[in-house]
């Protein structure tokens, strides 16, 4: 772990963010283990690793690429490429994985929603304005540009339980 260095120097500021920026990551990494574990609880091994590796690689790496969010895990003992590999051979694998992480978190987080509960609604848009032969694709705006793209619909739901963050109950992409 590394140790916070306060400067003075206007000059050095640069390693003071980046020890700083690297003890806050250590730390969510931390914290991330005690919620995975509430929805890991009914889990093969290889899948509690592999929910714990891509979370953290995602946080880490800022973007779902497999190849960077590989390259950000910590004390990892094996090889690059057999990380990727692994990752990649996870997410190609045709099982209900994605099916059974739906499901446990309605247990996690439907006792903190009451029946006065604000419930917020946002129907949004995945732009995909490159995209020729994907499924189903639909006629969506583009919040960014304002104009007309190819894309898929999205609909999320949050529950205001507190004033800081909201829980997202629902984030589900569709066509019409």
């Amino acid at each position: 772990m590394g140790y916070v260095q306060y400067s003075i120097n206007p000059y050095r500021t640069g390693i003071c963010t980046m020890v700083r920026q690297h003890a806050l990551m250590e730390s969510l990494s931390a914290n991330l283990h005690g919620f995975l574990h509430q929805i890991d609880r009914h889990m093969k091994k290889p899948d509690k690793k592999f929910l714990q590796d891509a979370l953290i690689g995602l946080l880490r790496a800022g973007r779902p690429i497999v190849c960077q969010m590989a390259r950000q895990l910590p004390n990892q003992r094996m090889e690059y490429t057999t990380r990727v590999k692994r990752l990649d051979d996870h997410l190609a694998n045709p099982g209900d994985f994605d099916q059974r992480i739906k499901e446990a978190l309605p247990e996690l987080w439907l006792p903190l929603i009451q029946d006065d509960t604000p419930i917020i609604l946002d129907l949004s848009d995945l732009a995909k304005p490159l995209a020729k032969k994907m499924d189903y694709l639909a006629t969506v705006r583009d919040g960014s540009t304002g104009q007309l793209v190819n894309g898929y619909w999205l609909v999320e739901i949050y529950a205001s339980v507190g004033l800081k963050n909201p829980i997202p109950v629902l984030l589900e992409p569709f066509s019409h």
